[in-house]
């Protein structure tokens, strides 16, 4: 990236520190040799299926770690350090400080909008690396008609707990710090944010303050207290099929929410133990939840479970699935602030877009893609920078 984008935001209230991404030769070595002695369980039936109705296959995961013990991880990091990358110690409501990561680009433009893209699980702040390429290939730092701060979600990657750890991190305490971070980075007179997955459920419980103007999702999730979803609404293009496709990976894809919710202990002790075992647990996600008309790259793959492993992201990261199965911290979007709402065909779960016209009298923005899946800001970066804009420029306008 060759134009340079300042590393102070205007109006600043704390000053991040800049960060340079380095794994110690150490932890790479280690790596490579916890992964090279990694053994990969005997053929069964099940895992010679590669339908993937049973989850990854042996070939896969076979082929899958000879391409990462060839692969290189210094690669990664230029590619992320080529973006400004920062870290922020971040006080919380109980007075803890709480490291944050994030990249971003700050405009020079005095009437920039500032904007807050969130990942959500298995992934992290490198989906949105092709969508701030396309920034930079679009704008300059005069022109940037944003500031966009990408941050790394407590708990994930390069950022630290939300909380001590005598306290159990929840959705609430994240979506506190968040916030005090874009406060503290001078964003107090108002900023939109965007988030899928994990990062819906946070775009939706900042959507209640004040200084969040604006909120775009690219998952929507009902809660109780919105109302039903009755099969009358799903009358828009291929609703009833991807309804199909839902409820089908409800009834055999779910396992591994219940284990995340249920046993954090043990699933992130085991899968802390050995890179092939990580693996081929979020691998299978990659594959499975990405539109499978246009998967991910094994590379690419491979980058995201990378992330996880040398920042020993999974045991932290799980807390999300606690308040799902205790319906806390996944709080309903404000029916106030202006509402967007990208909707990718290949997501795992959606609404019908009659029913959020109905339930939201402040949706804002609309788009249908026929194409992306869970991952939508990494599969299809054109369109949900595309959809970020046009949701940017409506929603600041009311």
């Amino acid at each position: 990236m060759s134009k340079k984008f300042s590393t102070v935001p205007p109006g600043a209230l704390k000053e991040p520190e800049a960060f340079t991404l380095h794994i110690p030769d150490q932890d790479v070595d280690e790596f490579r040799t916890l992964l090279k002695l990694s053994r990969i369980g005997p053929d069964t039936f099940y895992n010679q299926q590669e339908d993937g109705r049973f989850g990854v296959s042996r070939k896969w995961l076979a082929e899958a770690k000879d391409a990462w013990l060839q692969s290189d991880w210094r690669a990664v990091e230029d590619r992320v350090n080529a973006f400004p990358n920062f870290k922020a110690q971040v006080s919380n409501t109980e007075g803890h400080a709480a490291e944050v990561h994030f990249v971003a680009l700050f405009s020079n433009r005095a009437d920039a909008k500032p904007v807050i893209c969130m990942h959500g699980w298995p992934g992290s702040f490198l989906e949105f690396l092709p969508m701030l390429g396309l920034l930079t290939s679009k704008y300059t730092p005069d022109t940037l008609p944003y500031h966009v701060v990408v941050p790394s979600l407590p708990g994930y990657g390069l950022s630290g707990d939300a909380r001590p750890l005598n306290a159990e991190a929840d959705m609430t305490a994240v979506t506190a710090i968040l916030h005090q971070l874009m406060l503290d980075l001078g964003f107090g007179g108002g900023y939109a944010a965007s988030g899928g997955d994990v990062g819906s459920g946070i775009a939706r419980n900042l959507s209640h303050y004040a200084e969040c103007k604006a909120v775009h999702v690219n998952l929507m999730m009902p809660v109780p207290t919105d109302g039903e979803i009755t099969k009358e609404y799903y009358s828009g293009p291929g609703e009833l099929e991807h309804l199909q496709r839902c409820q089908i990976w409800d009834a055999t894809g779910r396992g591994y929410a219940i284990e995340h919710g249920t046993r954090p202990a043990t699933i992130g002790l085991v899968l802390s133990s050995n890179p092939l075992a990580l693996l081929a647990w979020v691998g299978e996600k990659y594959i499975e939840w990405a539109d499978k008309r246009h998967p991910l790259s094994l590379e690419c793959i491979l980058e995201c479970v990378g992330l996880y492993w040398f920042t020993s992201t999974f045991p932290r990261s799980i807390y999300p699935y606690r308040g799902l199965l205790t319906r806390t911290g996944w709080n309903s979007v404000s029916k106030e602030t202006p509402l967007g709402y990208s909707y990718f065909s290949r997501e795992l779960g959606f609404v019908p877009k009659a029913w959020v016209e109905k339930t939201y009298p402040n949706l804002a923005f609309y788009s249908a893609h026929d194409e992306g899946g869970h991952f939508a800001a990494l599969e299809q970066p054109e369109s949900f920078l595309k959809d970020v804009e046009g949701f940017l420029e409506v929603a600041f306008k009311k």
